[in-house]
């Protein structure tokens, strides 16, 4: 596999339009909006706006970045991104690190000291990691794959050729919302690398495994939660797979448009909002990129096919990786035969669940899944743990990577 040494260098030109278009911001009629409750909060817009232009530093944000290893893989004739960063001692694990949207690799840039051990405050005794962050593809700096081949499963073989590629055959893979996905099926399709499956999430798909008929309580309240947060909060999983491009031509002419676009899931997703720097930092990597039309391929193909599995359908690792409305129309699935067998994996799995994330999935149900060696409830955080609360998720990743022994 071929690599090179990635800086990112955006060229002037491209900071000097982008200021341009935010100085000519053509805001929407307002009505008397509250909060967040029908979207990115005004205020909350009209202050990132007034910072992205007197305030946010992108050549200082980009420096901070490159103090990083980047590296472009050539895998399967297209390019991938990522972050390669070395631990300070020489018998650490590897660990994979997978984003999902409506972030990117910048899910990952407060924890990535922490586990290598380069942050000072980390102790001598502390298990460290080396650390390899992609860019999924068709995300940032990531080429995307041929039309129609985008999915889970596709990433997954991606992320792990990466992996192989680096020398790595045995590591610890850890993700949330796509990255979840991402992680179960490196974790699928490749047992014997991985060590252990860390996951912010049961990833969604396996929702539409489930016969209501054989939920817990437990179970039966997280369905009630994930249905209300469609009502609420999903409609943008119906866009983004149906008419993506018609939604891409707004969100690629208008940085705001795209920042409000994505700032709204850190908004109802976060306990406490991250900084306006995080926040502009992940929406520059999608604009500069000119990748938000790319990034919703796995919307658009990845929950492609049958939504949902009937009673007595097909249960199999296909069905786990399609995703969608379930056959009573429900968010959260229908009457669907139970996947416990058939799509269960046995690599060693440790779940976090945060309080401000989509739901809170009770431990019945990912053990349905997985093989549950640790399962913690956090005290605060959402969905974006990685950015909102570094801290408790490097140790969680420790703790779990010491239990495995």
């Amino acid at each position: 596999m071929e690599f090179r040494p990635f800086t990112i260098d955006v060229p002037q030109a491209e900071l000097d339009d982008l200021h341009e278009r935010l100085s000519r911001t053509r805001w929407p009629a307002e009505l008397q909006e509250r909060g967040w409750e029908r979207g990115t909060e005004v205020a909350t817009m009209r202050r990132l706006v007034a910072h992205w232009l007197d305030g946010y530093d992108w050549r200082a944000q980009e420096a901070r970045l490159n103090r990083l290893h980047h590296v472009v893989a050539t895998v399967d004739g297209r390019d991938l991104h990522a972050i390669h960063e070395r631990a300070v001692r020489p018998d650490a694990q590897a660990i994979l690190l997978l984003h999902g949207w409506a972030d990117s690799f910048y899910r990952f840039a407060h924890v990535v000291d922490r586990l290598t051990g380069r942050d000072p405050a980390v102790g001598p005794d502390e298990p460290v990691f080396d650390v390899v962050v992609p860019s999924l593809p068709g995300f940032d700096f990531s080429e995307q794959p041929d039309a129609g081949t985008v999915s889970g499963a596709q990433s997954a073989e991606v992320v792990a050729s990466l992996m192989e590629g680096l020398g790595y055959d045995r590591y610890l893979v850890h993700g949330g919302d796509w990255g979840g996905v991402v992680a179960q099926e490196v974790a699928r399709a490749h047992p014997d690398r991985v060590v252990g499956l860390h996951l912010t999430d049961v990833p969604f798909p396996n929702l539409f495994l489930v016969d209501r008929g054989t939920a817990s309580e437990g179970e039966r309240a997280m369905f009630a939660a994930v249905d209300a947060w469609g009502e609420t909060h999903g409609g943008y999983v119906g866009i983004q797979s149906s008419r993506p491009l018609t939604l891409s031509y707004g969100l690629s002419d208008s940085p705001v448009g795209l920042a409000a676009w994505l700032v709204d899931h850190f908004g109802y997703l976060s306990d406490t909002l991250p900084s306006d720097d995080d926040l502009l930092t992940n929406v520059m990597l999608y604009w500069l990129g000119n990748s938000i039309r790319s990034s919703m391929r796995l919307y658009n193909e990845g929950l492609d096919g049958d939504w949902g599995v009937e009673a007595g359908g097909d249960s199999g690792d296909d069905a786990a990786r399609s995703g969608g409305e379930g056959a009573d129309g429900a968010w959260s699935g229908g009457e669907g035969a139970d996947a416990g067998w058939s799509v269960r994996i046995d690599v060693p799995t440790a779940l976090a669940v945060f309080p401000r994330d989509i739901s809170q999935p009770p431990r019945e149900y990912a053990e349905r899944f997985f093989d549950v060696r640790r399962f913690t409830t956090m005290p605060r955080g959402g969905h974006f743990a990685a950015l909102e609360e570094p801290q408790l998720i490097v140790d969680d990743l420790r703790t779990f990577a010491t239990e495995l022994g």
